[in-house]
């Protein structure tokens, strides 16, 4: 056994990394020894980055829109700038939505759905796997949902087909670059606590709603970002390492109920 954290001279990015589930798992890599590279539309993931600098990990940030092709590339090509390799990425960027009948979604938000929460990460994974096959092979994690495995009823439509769809460019993604020594695994949370699924938010949800979760939950609570972190971790390890091309549920049993 060695006290050595487990990603020691490892190299890291995480999309969405400036709140909740991205944050999280930012630091997980980060408190494991690797060097990691947070990205954001907002700003405040630099000031992430920087405290967690100041405190001896090793952090960078870089400011960026997942739907856009150029900063994309421009987040991998700052990793390789800064620490010379990729090893890993959470691609966790996204946003959410409230359910509508079909007949009142504007193509306007079809669009950004689909270009944030899928287009997105095929254009990660796009600049990631060139990086990582160039560094000897990596390990890809896409945030998918339950919602990608399957609908629930009053549910948003577009956010349901966009994470279908994740799922789908994951696992086919794992077979074509199986050869390269890339792992990629998608993660289905939950309903997990985050500035996401608070009342008041994008995706509307209440009360009542949180409630409707967390009875249907057998574990009796909401998810927490660090069980998420956590199981990312799990599989990027090398107790996963015969892991790949699979969606793994993390919603505390909801799926059986």
């Amino acid at each position: 056994m060695t006290d050595t954290p487990e990603f020691v001279g490892k190299v890291a990015l995480v999309t969405g990394a400036a709140s909740g589930i991205g944050a999280a798992t930012a630091q997980a890599f980060a408190y494991a020894g690797a060097s990691v590279v947070l990205c954001d539309t907002n700003p405040e993931v630099e000031t992430m980055a920087l405290s967690m600098a100041e405190t001896g990990l090793h952090t960078t940030a870089v400011i960026g829109d997942t739907s856009n092709a150029n900063d994309c590339a421009a987040m991998v090509e700052h990793a390789l700038s800064q620490y010379g390799r990729l090893d890993f990425s959470f691609n966790n960027a996204g946003i959410g939505s409230r359910m509508r009948p079909i007949d009142q979604i504007d193509e306007n938000s079809w669009q950004r759905m689909v270009s944030i929460n899928l287009t997105g990460v095929f254009l990660c994974m796009r600049e990631q796997i060139p990086a990582m096959t160039a560094s000897g092979g990596g390990v890809i994690v896409n945030n998918s949902s339950v919602l990608g495995l399957r609908a629930i009823p009053e549910t948003s439509l577009e956010y349901t087909a966009a994470k279908h769809g994740v799922i789908g460019l994951t696992r086919q993604a794992a077979l074509n670059h199986a050869q390269d020594n890339i792992r990629c695994v998608a993660v289905c949370p939950g309903f997990i606590e985050t500035p996401l699924t608070t009342p008041g938010t994008s995706i509307d949800i209440d009360e009542e709603s949180q409630r409707w979760f967390v009875e249907r939950t057998p574990l009796g609570r909401p998810g927490q970002p660090e069980d998420i972190a956590d199981t990312v971790m799990m599989l990027c390890s090398e107790r996963s390492r015969f892991v790949t091309g699979v969606s793994l549920l993390v919603d505390g049993g909801f799926s059986g109920t």
